[in-house]
């Protein structure tokens, strides 16, 4: 693993620890032993919970998506209010909006799960199954977590998220009107 990706994931702490909260919280309900709990470790595991090989197909899918969605879900709240605050409105002296500017971008940078988790979805679900139904619905999110991974694996995120963070007050301004005038 290259030093960038444990200086970016030391930069953006809080989301790293809250994706191995999250992490450890599904291995935990999935019965999936974790072998090693820490969670502040230097290395590739940073963000990450060190569990056993997962066998059953639900727990590899659990294991990869809820703490990409928790994260995802937290960011992107977050995110809306210190994006439009500090970017769109241009109050920088509003501490709140950094803070949650900060947050959003530091919980976006750590979504996704460790590639070994993903080679393990694609093996419970694309491989080793007959079911064309879960091959279409878990297809494209093997696809965002795969490449998710590989650019997690080399920091880049963190660009991606910062670049998000621009995007929020636009993708608002596109829905905010139009909300108003359904509801209107």
């Amino acid at each position: 693993m290259s030093i960038i990706y444990v200086i970016v994931k030391t930069l953006t702490l809080p989301g790293a620890v809250l994706h191995a909260f999250f992490e450890h919280l599904v291995c935990r309900s999935s019965k999936v032993i974790v072998e090693d709990e820490r969670v502040l470790q230097f290395n590739e595991m940073l963000s990450h919970i060190d569990h056993q090989l997962i066998k059953r197909k639900g727990a590899s899918f659990d294991i990869c998506f809820i703490p990409f969605f928790m994260n995802l879900f937290l960011g992107f709240l977050t995110l809306c209010y210190g994006s439009t605050t500090i970017i769109y409105f241009g109050k920088y002296g509003d501490i709140f909006g950094w803070i949650c500017l900060y947050l959003g971008i530091a919980l976006l940078t750590n979504l996704f799960p460790q590639l070994e988790d993903v080679m393990m979805l694609k093996e419970n679900y694309l491989v080793n199954n007959d079911k064309k139904i879960s091959k279409v619905f878990v297809t494209p999110l093997y696809g965002i977590f795969a490449v998710g991974a590989r650019l997690e694996a080399w920091g880049l995120t963190l660009l991606t998220s910062v670049g998000f963070a621009f995007l929020v007050p636009v993708i608002l301004g596109w829905f905010i009107p139009a909300l108003y005038n359904v509801l209107k």
